[in-house]
């Protein structure tokens, strides 16, 4: 049924549903380092503390009617909001037009809203959180459920590499470097790429690190006490996405 409808519907669908697992990745990424419920109580304004109503809490258009602002006390709304939801509906969409209609794009949507917890909480807050990375190593399983052993053996292969690098880094730099956030989220990575995709994910994951280094560094003072170090989930995120989309699209560097 899905794949008779046609593209610019079945995209629209796919927009809507990123948007909306979008929305659900902010509040995730909000309260999850925070030590607040993820599942009780209801939506809140972080400024006036006052609960949210149902036509404060569509994804996207909420925000642009109310003009960025809380609509009981006029608080900035952070941008970060939108952002989250624009993109996950990006990645939605990527998804479906990577993998077609059917599980494999509702399961890479699914693990785009969780990269983008992963790289908004580690931007804030320097950490990967835990329930994120299992949940998504789960997922991971579901993907790749039919070639499961070689799935235990990409995230086995990944989780020592992260461990040597780790290692490696922490006697060169004298200092505790790669976190162990970074070699969970490697396992998992392990996960969904398989034996086969791996060396794609690190050689992509490396280049976006390198990218975004520098990009973090220029960004901050050098008295800065974040200027000498930064969050490498953002970029492991960025790689196992694109190698995952490449992947489904035939990309030789996808197979690599």
């Amino acid at each position: 049924m899905l794949a008779e409808m046609p593209d610019w519907l079945l995209t629209g669908i796919a927009a809507l549903f990123g948007l909306c697992m979008g929305s659900f990745a902010s509040l995730l990424a909000y309260r999850l380092p925070r030590g607040l419920p993820v599942i009780a109580g209801r939506s809140c304004c972080p400024a006036c503390a006052k609960p949210l109503r149902a036509r404060d809490l569509a994804p996207l258009l909420s925000y642009l009617w109310n003009r960025g602002r809380c609509a009981q006390c006029g608080a900035n709304i952070g941008r970060r909001y939108p952002l989250i939801e624009l993109a996950a509906a990006a990645s939605s969409m990527l998804a479906v037009m990577a993998a077609g209609p059917g599980l494999d794009a509702v399961l890479l949507a699914l693990l785009a809203a969780g990269l983008l917890v992963v790289i908004a909480v580690d931007l804030e807050f320097m950490i990967i959180p835990d329930a994120v990375l299992m949940a998504l190593a789960l997922l991971g399983g579901a993907y790749r459920f039919p070639e499961w052993m070689d799935a235990a053996g990409g995230a086995a292969i990944a989780a020592g590499v992260a461990l040597g690098l780790r290692f490696i880094f922490t006697r060169l730099k004298g200092r505790e470097a790669l976190g162990l956030g970074d070699v969970k989220f490697f396992a998992m990575a392990g996960i969904w790429c398989g034996t086969a995709g791996l060396a794609s994910f690190m050689m992509l994951s490396g280049v976006f690190g390198i990218v975004f280094a520098l990009g973090w560094r220029v960004g901050r003072k050098p008295d800065h006490a974040l200027a000498a170090e930064f969050p490498f989930g953002p970029a492991l995120a960025a790689g196992l996405y694109v190698v995952l989309l490449l992947k489904q699209t035939g990309s030789a560097l996808g197979e690599f």
